[in-house]
Order: structure tokens, then sequence, then C-alpha cells
């Protein structure tokens, strides 16, 4: 193997410290612990993680690589129990969302990308995104990818679709997690076509995912015996930390 790959994929990012290494990878953990349970909060959870540690060029293509491996755990774990006539309409609404997301947030500036981030993680947090039409489900594809490839998740607007369907607990994680694993498997596709390098990322992905591998494991055999009400105030009240926090110090930057 030649020894400028080998150096690649087996050291950390020179951006990051050490502690914030591990402070990524049991965000990973928690993230997909919480998303397995409640089907809410995860991704958004360690976006926020990663934007505090991360350049704004950096966020997405890193945040889209790992949750395409947290998703696909969650697939796996749940026994790929999907709902097939959600699926389709929805996929193919993210083949033409992604890429108009993508060629527009090559023109936004790094700090407005953690700002309109931190915005996104706010708004859906303290409020409620109503049902969308069943019927619209192309339409909210490429909303929704559009959306993701800018400021990362949109798991609540995915969730409100798949909601109205009224799916029992494991179809409803399967579903939102194929989706999930459509649009950033496409994103990642495209960041890579753009020059994004995730080889130098490689040690932090593949940690990352495996500690959101135990994520879900611990969350599957756990999803009935943890109250979802508190869990939710709790993910919530640490998105709102993580997100103000990002905020301040996006704006602080552009002053």
């Amino acid at each position: 193997m030649d020894s400028e790959l080998f150096s690649k994929i087996s050291s950390f990012p020179e951006a990051v410290s050490f502690f914030a290494v591990i402070f990524i990878i049991f965000s990973s953990f928690v993230s997909s612990f919480v998303s397995s349970i409640i089907g809410f909060g995860g991704g958004m959870l360690l976006l926020g993680v990663l934007a505090l540690n991360f350049s704004g060029s950096v966020i997405i293509p890193l945040h889209a690589i790992i949750q395409l491996g947290s998703n696909l755990n969650r697939l796996v774990f749940f026994k790929f129990n999907i709902k097939w006539n959600i699926i389709i309409p929805f996929s193919l609404g993210c083949i033409i969302g992604v890429p108009l997301g993508g060629f527009f947030s090559l023109s936004i500036n790094e700090n407005i990308i953690k700002i309109l981030i931190a915005l996104f993680i706010i708004i859906n947090t303290i409020s409620r995104i109503p049902a969308l039409n069943q019927n619209r489900l192309f339409f909210t594809g490429i909303l929704s990818s559009f959306l993701s490839t800018i400021v990362g998740v949109t798991g609540s607007l995915i969730s409100s679709v798949i909601q109205s369907y009224k799916l029992q607990k494991s179809e409803y994680i399967s579903s939102c997690a194929f989706l999930l694993f459509t649009q950033h498997f496409l994103k990642c596709i495209l960041f890579g076509l753009l020059g994004f390098a995730f080889i130098d990322y490689f040690l932090l992905i593949f940690l990352v995912i495996i500690a959101g591998i135990f994520g879900t494991y611990f969350g599957k055999f756990l999803i009935l015996k943890i109250p979802e009400k508190i869990l939710l105030y709790v993910i919530k009240f640490i998105l709102i930390v993580i997100s103000l926090n990002l905020l301040i110090n996006g704006i602080s930057n552009i002053i």
C-alpha cells in the first residue's frame, strides 16, 4: 500500500483535537441510539457536533457518509421492514433535489452554512412540521433532498410524511431509514464528483459508523424500555444548546 494513502486512512484529521474526535464518536453512538428509539433528533445531534468542529465545506459531506452507514445499520437491525409505495416516488424526487441543492450550496459562505444549520435545527426542535399530503411524495423528495444537501438533515420533514401513514414502529423506523439512506447515498456521490476527499477522513468515518452500529443495537433492544417523552425532551434541550452555540459562533465570525 502507498505510504501516503496508508497515512491518510490511519490518522485523524489535523483540524480536530483528539478530545474532539472522542466526542464525535460518542455523539454518533448517542445519535444512533436516539434515532432507533424515537426516530427523531439523532441526525441533527450528530450534525450539530460536526458543525462545532469542522468548517462549512466539510460538515455536510462528512455527515452524509456517516449517516449513510448509520441508516444502513438501522435497516439491517429492523430487517428492512419497508413500505415500498412510499419509497419509490420519494427517491425519484431525491434524484432531482440533491444536485440542485449541491450546486446551490457551492455559492454559500461557510459561516452562512453554519448559521443555516443552527436555524434549521432550532426550527425543527421547537416546532412541529404538519403532516404533508401523501400524494406529493415526489415533490417532498425534491424539497427535502435539496434542503438536506445544504443544511444536512431534513429528518423531521421526512418523518411528517411517514407519520401520516400510521405505520407500525418497525415499519416507521425502517422506512425513514431507507429514505434517509437514499438521500445520503446520492449526496455522497455528488460530493465525491465535486472533489471532496472522503479518504482524508477515513479513520474518523469508520469509527463513527462503528459507534453508530452499537448505538442502533442498544436502541433496538431498549426501544420498549425507555420512556420516549423523557428522551425526546432531553434531546431537544441538547439540540437547542448546540445550535445556539453554533449560531453565535457563525454570526461572530461574519461580524
